[in-house]
């Protein structure tokens, strides 16, 4: 694809096809790869394509029934529930238009996952738990520079944080650094994507697995026609986990 062109939808399906073969699903299952995907496409400024993906899984065998189709929007949804969080409400908004678009009336699904939260304490806890197992000792850094930001503080804590990425009812620990780091990388951002290729170490995956995962990641942003120029690599931050 030159950089004047528009990506196809059948040159998404090779991606997809290639995404699949190269993520590290002999150690990290075969149920993350797509999270990378809808994550970075969304992020990247390409949602149309989640309908695309959507229609790309449910066309293998592990999406044979309508409850295994409903389980599978269920995670592609809370992907986008919590890259509102990382890139913004209206590119996610735009992906779930996009899958809904091409979804069977059998297969939708209206569970509503947030339906009985409520801010307070515990959830300022829950978020700063989240907060303290991804940055740990380093998280005192983040603290003193918002010191005078105390607004961006309590939206780190209290929302991204407590309402968003620390919900466990759908995405693990895994699978939500799989989404916070495609959506954060396919901004081109070298502080945060340094957290978080630290984060996605701390939370278990191996330096060969996270090498992986930023590679597929990369091949999104050519797919959408994106340069990532500023980036660290996890080698570079292997000596801080």
């Amino acid at each position: 694809m030159s950089s004047s062109e528009e990506p196809t939808v059948e040159e998404a399906k090779v991606l997809f096809e290639k995404l699949e073969q190269r993520f590290p699903s002999k150690t990290l299952g075969g149920e993350r790869w797509y999270l990378i995907a809808i994550a970075a496409l969304t992020g990247g400024g390409q949602p149309e394509f989640a309908g695309t993906l959507y229609t790309h899984l449910i066309n293998g065998s592990h999406y044979a029934t309508s409850e295994s189709r409903q389980a599978l929007v269920r995670r592609l949804r809370e992907a986008l529930v919590k890259s509102v969080s990382i890139v913004g409400v209206c590119r996610p908004l735009e992906a779930i238009f996009n899958i809904d678009a091409v979804q069977r009336p059998e297969d939708k699904d209206y569970s509503f996952s947030r339906e009985k939260w409520q801010s307070g304490p515990e959830n300022h806890a829950r978020g700063v738990a989240w907060l303290d197992k991804i940055y740990k000792h380093n998280r005192t850094g983040t603290i003193n520079s918002l010191a005078a930001h105390k607004d961006f503080a309590w939206i780190s804590a209290n929302i991204t944080y407590g309402l968003y990425l620390s919900d466990r009812q759908i995405l693990d620990d895994i699978d939500t650094e799989m989404v916070v780091l495609s959506g954060i990388m396919m901004q081109n951002l070298k502080r945060e994507t340094g957290w978080h290729l630290r984060g996605t170490r701390r939370v278990g995956v191996s330096h060969e697995d996270v090498e992986i995962v930023q590679q597929c990641i990369e091949m999104v942003a050519a797919f959408a026609g994106i340069r990532l120029n500023k980036i660290p690599r996890v080698a570079d931050i292997e000596h801080e986990v």
